[in-house]
């Protein structure tokens, strides 16, 4: 034994294994003591070898006895592995050709993805040509190259600042060489034969910003303004759990309701939502939005009252 002490002492590699496996097993946990005894090290060398290797790994200190947790691995792996799961299954919502080049991928960081997650994603089918011109389009954006490219049997050259995700559907958000650097957006699926040119731009900090916050396709670079809702009990949960962007919540009332405010540039960035959840969204300002409201749900009933 007096050997083997001798050849743990002279080895940090092999001290350092056998340090590990005794403080994994230890579930009562083990003193510095015994561990410096056992190693034939001292209780510095001990203190020196936690501190430096086995904090990051779970270690535990209750009392004089030290010990490592592995458990939070093992939770951080499962949630790696869920996360992965979640993944895979969304990219089967994209289609057939984003899938197969997805899940191989996934694969390889999830050595077996078999998993029981449903996800439904609202989102359309990208194939082989929307994948090419998405990456072409990446490659543009983050080299910040202008481009030329079809359109609608009319041919752009564009700058191109992001690829948008909205409701289901990618979009190209660009300035319009050809109209004054004219911000516009196109519908990804109808944009043909991209051309890279020799020609790089630059954007500054503040249009980054205002690209951060856009909650739908209708938003623009005009100046926003503040929109006041109020969000009654029975959908609060919904503004709670996924906030819009810019959206604050100001005040909550007695009945369960919330008041919250957000930013726009668009009326079509807020109305079809409110549409959606009437009647416990109501628009408190700006006027002009709640008047259009009432005169839209007023001409529906009119409507089907006929």
């Amino acid at each position: 034994m007096k050997d083997l002490k001798k050849y743990i002492a002279n080895s940090k590699l092999t001290r350092l294994e056998v340090l590990y496996e005794k403080l994994v097993k230890s579930e009562n946990g083990i003193t510095i003591k015994e561990l410096a005894q056992e190693l034939n090290v001292s209780a510095k060398t001990i203190k020196r070898d936690m501190q430096g290797v086995f904090e990051p790994m779970g270690l535990i200190k209750n009392g004089r006895k030290w010990r490592i947790d592995t458990s939070k691995d093992i939770q951080e792996q499962d949630d790696e592995k869920i996360i992965l799961e979640v993944l895979d299954t969304m990219a089967k919502s994209a289609g057939n050709s984003f899938y197969a080049k997805a899940h191989p991928l996934l694969s390889k960081l999830s050595q077996n993805i078999s998993n029981p997650i449903h996800t439904s994603l609202d989102a359309e089918k990208l194939e082989e040509k929307d994948l090419s011109n998405f990456q072409i389009l990446e490659q543009a954006i983050n080299t910040k190259t202008q481009i030329v490219f079809k359109y609608e049997n009319k041919l752009f050259q564009v700058k191109p600042l992001k690829l948008a995700f909205f409701s289901g559907f990618w979009y190209l958000l660009a300035f319009d060489m050809k109209k004054r650097d004219i911000f516009k957006k196109f519908y990804l699926k109808n944009i043909q034969n991209i051309t890279l040119t020799q020609e790089h731009f630059q954007t500054d900090e503040s249009l980054e910003v205002k690209l951060q916050r856009v909650n739908s396709i209708w938003f623009s670079l005009d100046k926003p303004f503040t929109v006041r809702l109020l969000v009654e009990e029975p959908i609060r949960k919904y503004f709670e759990r996924k906030p819009l962007n810019s959206q604050i919540i100001t005040g909550k009332d007695k009945d369960g309701s919330i008041e919250i405010e957000l930013e726009i540039t668009h009326e079509m960035e807020i109305l079809p939502l409110v549409y959606y959840y009437i009647p416990y969204v109501k628009v408190l300002e700006p006027d002009f939005i709640a008047n259009k409201v009432k005169e839209v749900v007023e001409e529906y009933l009119d409507q089907i009252s006929k």
